[in-house]
């Protein structure tokens, strides 16, 4: 389930979100677009699959895991082929927005982090850790595929590039996910961590039931969507923005290779951060760290001199935000159970994706008004400062669970 978990997040954050920062670089020629336009296409889409989260989440916690990311990688299939047919930005956006957001919310990280808390109790931090690199896997994979293999080698233009994703994820991707999908140990005669099933003992019970009303009353839930609303506010800016950054100082046929830089370092974190959260590191003190990186590479993109030593930046920035979806994931299955994680993290990302969002046309404005990248950058750097203090009000000892 790992596996199959880590193939997911690899295909459905890869060919949507990875791709795209090499596809905006022919997307703004030929579209004649602002660099605010160029870039604003990821926070709608963002904006957008996460306003359908909390209904995922309650879809994840009710129904089978495996029929919502069959439904969902069929959506996201024809969404893709879609775009071939678009001539308009308005049409490429509304495309993004709506059927290629709706797939994206149900066959992706949402599901597969459902998944893998089902199957793991004692290992949940090392599986999904493990499972969640398959994100940043894509970020190194994708971006080379896009560029130097189907647009160079291959010669496709944008739109077959898309519409080669899209038949690859109806006739390959879906199919698959429908054969090996299991959604609960259980149903294999098993409970999490691969022990025997055994129905009369109390400590396979799944954890409290939240609602709604009292996720919205609790301060953790607070606390956590407001750190990892900054933490990925400042790294889906900084992927949006720095193939352009590279463009403009004279790297572009690098810049795909300096974006794919963040991708190993940020799989490694992954894992490292997961096992360390699970070996009994506090977990704010993990999450400072990884916010910690994450701003330093911020902070140092702008001395870079070659795009060798761009690229060495954009792989320390990488480590420290890599870390942040599988904390993200681990802190509210700890806080709020494997049985509500569902509910929890799909009613948190709409205030995440607000955040998220709004980090990438901040930085397109701040660009325009000073004509470099300096300030944005910093302005990204000091979210992260802000971040680190608020991860130190969350509770992670019993009084957690107390309402606000």
């Amino acid at each position: 389930m790992v596996a199959i978990a880590m193939a997911i997040d690899f295909f459905a954050v890869g060919f949507a979100f990875q791709s795209y920062p090499v596809i905006q670089l022919k997307l703004e020629q030929e579209l004649e677009l602002t660099r605010v336009m160029t870039t604003l296409t990821l926070p709608i889409f963002m904006v957008c699959s996460s306003l359908l989260y909390p209904i995922v989440g309650k879809l994840l916690d009710t129904f089978s895991i495996r029929n919502v990311l069959c439904v969902g990688g069929l959506v996201y299939g024809l969404s893709l082929i879609s775009l071939y047919f678009t001539n308009t930005y308005l049409g490429f956006i509304l495309i993004f927005a709506i059927p290629l957001a709706l797939g994206a919310s149900l066959f992706g990280n949402l599901s597969t982090s459902k998944l893998v808390s089902q199957w793991f109790n004692k290992h949940t931090g090392r599986a999904l850790g493990i499972s969640a690199v398959g994100v940043s896997f894509a970020g190194f994979i994708v971006p080379l595929l896009t560029q130097y293999v189907l647009m160079d080698i291959f010669s496709l233009s944008w739109r077959e590039v898309y519409f080669t994703f899209g038949i690859f994820f109806i006739f390959f991707i879906t199919p698959l996910t429908w054969l090996n999908v299991i959604d609960h140990p259980k149903n294999v005669g098993q409970i999490p961590d691969g022990e025997l099933h055994d129905p009369k003992d109390p400590k396979q019970e799944e954890g409290k039931d939240w609602t709604i009303p009292l996720l919205l009353r609790n301060r953790n839930f607070w606390v956590l969507a407001g750190v990892f609303a900054l933490q990925f506010s400042a790294m889906m800016a900084v992927l949006s923005h720095i193939t352009l950054f590279a463009s403009e100082k004279g790297w572009a046929s690098q810049a795909a290779l300096i974006f794919s830089m963040y991708a190993i370092p940020a799989m490694l974190s992954k894992i490292i951060f997961g096992r360390l959260v699970e070996n009994k590191l506090d977990a704010r003190l993990a999450v400072s760290i990884s916010l910690l990186l994450q701003g330093l590479g911020i902070m140092l993109i702008m001395s870079a001199n070659s795009p060798y030593q761009l690229a060495a930046i954009i792989a320390l920035f990488g480590f420290g935000g890599g870390a942040a979806l599988p904390l993200s994931n681990i802190l509210f299955a700890r806080v709020f159970t494997p049985r509500s994680f569902g509910r929890a993290r799909g009613l948190a990302q709409p205030f995440i994706a607000l955040f998220q969002a709004g980090g990438t046309p901040l930085a397109a404005l701040l660009y325009q008004s000073y004509g470099n990248y300096q300030m944005a950058f910093w302005v990204l750097a000091s979210l992260l400062v802000v971040a680190i203090l608020l991860i130190w009000f969350l509770r992670l000892s019993e009084p957690e669970f107390k309402e606000i």
